[in-house]
């Protein structure tokens, strides 16, 4: 695998972390008291936490095979992609309200992205 398919791996598989994550504290632990054992029992009971760290683990790992072959000042700026796939991921499957603002904030990202992609 190439350092740059890794990295787009890597920001894909990371994006759907993100959505895991956040289905991991929704629901029956969303407004729960986060100091609560119960809470904390519960979610560690939760299947979309365990997919989060399973994902979380591979994307960190096709991470640090793209900083083995690109440069870092290249990489790191393109995770900002992940913004992008975390908002288009959350109006999706988690039904998440994007207003006008924030998906023109999200277009100036990708405009950054484009030009990192091509310098």
């Amino acid at each position: 695998m190439s350092a740059l398919t890794a990295l787009w791996a890597s920001v894909v598989i990371g994006a759907f972390a993100q959505i895991a994550l956040k289905s991991a504290v929704s629901g029956p632990l969303g407004g729960g008291n986060a100091a609560a054992s119960s809470w904390w029992l519960t979610l560690l009971r939760s299947g979309w936490l365990w997919l989060y760290l399973s994902c979380f683990g591979a994307a960190t790992g096709l991470w640090l095979l793209a900083l083995s072959g690109l440069n870092i000042s290249y990489a790191f700026p393109m995770l900002s992609a992940s913004y992008v796939l975390v908002a288009v991921l959350a109006r999706i499957f988690l039904k998440e309200a994007v207003s006008m603002r924030r998906w023109i904030a999200i277009g100036v990202i990708c405009c950054g992205v484009i030009l990192i992609a091509r310098s």
